[in-house]
């Protein structure tokens, strides 16, 4: 016999309910995609502008520069025809309008309980993206017009949004903090009557949001250089957060496990970003020896062109990742003024020290050379700023007698000789106030006595018996373990356990 299938009535919704959600598909199939559409269009024009001025402008010789002139007029009419209707007054309040409402929709779900929680987390993703999308771009096509607006339940939703039982999407998430940056005041002076400084729903939530959002970010997918972006601008956020003393209770009372994960990831982006910046750093001082030769000169105009066109593209690069260094190096400055306790943990306190070293000693050894060239500030390199961080940062975890001792202790990067250049040169160059100055070389006494003190354990204990070292690193073991074989046998499996699975793994047929 025939199976009768019953037909599920398909639920019926509201005209309004309908509309709405119409609505907001029109707007991210139409004018969110234009409004991208435009955003790529005036980064070619300052793209071709900045290649016209660097080969030498509008009154170069350089056939090129008549093509390039040609495809900027294009593109600038192309621009003025999109602004004209994209950016229309009364069609932006309009859409302000009802993005706005639709902010306060999602706040009284989220106020219903988890019946409310769970409808709000199954909206389609792009209500989220476009609200940030719109909001992000009219701040740089209409920021006057954005100012006038209600933002307050706008940085709500934004607030909720950035935890992950309500947004998976880590890459989506990660655009979130562009929109609550907007509500920042400007140059972000302290302002005591801020909204995210007087509201409970703010000071107690955003800390948290935003420091497991820094985190969170690297396991997106395809985050690598995007997470840069994301965490630079949660750094903005928090120097302006930082100047309030409401913060500081919030950050002392986050988890410590979760803190210290943070303050890894901070310090693994200051090392990487610097140290790219310094590697491009160098191979501009080769490329610009190299352009200012004779024989580049005479190359035709085609590989010079392609050349100079590369040489740009590493400059853009250069300055981007200087500028996210350093915002990643002030992160840690004003963070540990107020906290220190994370970053001298016995989990990092060595890498922490390591790191501080390695750069004291960029700076300030035989190789600094290789960084010195011309016209750095076109690149994000500020040295002597830079410096005045990093040993500003160097002092404050000076206190810390395990910080001198991680220091002196780091074989690599610690050079008595190299640290007191450094001195001199801080001083010549004014990199430090005279107070600051003092403490420096203060603290460069106390690392040499430590590092001799060191020197002689180590002359004294260079034939200590074979079962109080380590197997592996041949040191001297804090916590003796009785079994040396045992623990030749645990750090080997340790070791190479991974391996052996890889290469030994049987799937079963």
């Amino acid at each position: 016999g025939t199976k009768t299938k019953k037909k599920k009535k398909k639920k019926k919704f509201s005209l309004v309910t309908e509309m709405f959600f119409l609505t907001m598909e029109t707007l991210q199939l139409g004018y969110i995609r234009n409004l991208h559409a435009l955003t790529r269009i005036v980064r070619e024009i300052a793209q071709c502008q900045e290649t016209i001025e660097h080969m030498g402008g509008g009154n170069s010789t350089n056939p090129m520069i008549f093509g390039l002139n040609l495809q900027l007029n294009s593109l600038r009419s192309t621009m003025v025809a999109m602004r004209t209707h994209l950016l229309d007054p009364k069609l932006l309040r309009k859409i302000f309008a009802l993005y706005g409402w639709a902010a306060r929709w999602m706040l009284h779900m989220k106020n219903q309980g988890p019946e409310g929680c769970r409808v709000l987390a199954a909206l389609p993703e792009y209500f989220a993206s476009d609200m940030a999308n719109l909001y992000i771009l009219m701040n740089r096509f209409e920021p006057i017009m954005l100012r006038s607006q209600p933002m307050e339940d706008v940085m709500r939703v934004v607030m909720t949004l950035m935890d992950s039982s309500m947004l998976k999407n880590a890459s989506l998430r990660g655009q979130l903090p562009d929109v609550l940056n907007l509500a920042l005041p400007v140059a972000s002076i302290p302002s005591p009557e801020h909204m995210l400084v007087t509201q409970q729903c703010f000071t107690k939530t955003l800390i948290p949001r935003l420091l497991g959002l820094y985190v969170e970010i690297e396991f997106g997918e395809n985050q690598f250089y995007n997470k840069f972006h994301t965490r630079y601008t949660i750094s903005q956020i928090l120097k302006f957060l930082w100047q309030h003393p409401v913060y500081h209770e919030s950050l002392r009372s986050y988890d410590r496990t979760k803190m210290i994960r943070f303050v890894n990831m901070l310090c693994n982006d200051a090392v990487w970003l610097l140290d790219e910046a310094l590697k491009h750093l160098e191979d501009i001082r080769v490329e610009q020896k190299a352009m200012s030769t004779l024989e580049f000169k005479r190359q035709n105009s085609f590989v010079r062109h392609r050349r100079e066109a590369q040489f740009l593209q590493l400059q853009r690069m250069t300055r981007s990742q200087m500028n996210l260094a350093h915002a990643s190096i002030q992160m840690i400055g004003y963070m540990s003024q107020a906290y220190k306790e994370p970053f001298l943990s016995s989990d990092l306190v060595e890498r922490v020290a390591e790191m501080i070293n390695y750069y004291i000693n960029k700076f300030n050894g035989p190789r600094v050379i290789s960084l010195k060239v011309k016209e750095p500030k076109k690149f994000g390199f500020r040295p002597k700023i830079l410096m005045r961080e990093i040993i500003r940062i160097f002092l404050v975890f000076a206190e810390d007698q395990a910080f001198l001792k991680a220091t002196a202790s780091d074989e690599r990067s610690y050079d008595t000789s190299v640290f007191a250049k450094a001195a001199a040169n801080f001083e010549r160059k004014e990199v430090l106030n005279d107070s600051e100055m003092r403490k420096f070389k203060a603290v460069l006494g106390k690392l040499e006595g430590l590092a001799n003190e060191m020197k002689n354990e180590d002359e004294l204990l260079s034939d200590a018996p074979q079962k109080f070292l380590d197997p592996i690193m041949s040191t001297i073991m804090k916590v003796v373990v009785v079994s040396a074989t045992a623990a030749r046998n645990a750090h080997t499996l340790y070791l190479i356990g991974t391996i052996r699975l890889e290469k030994f793994d049987v799937v079963d047929t």
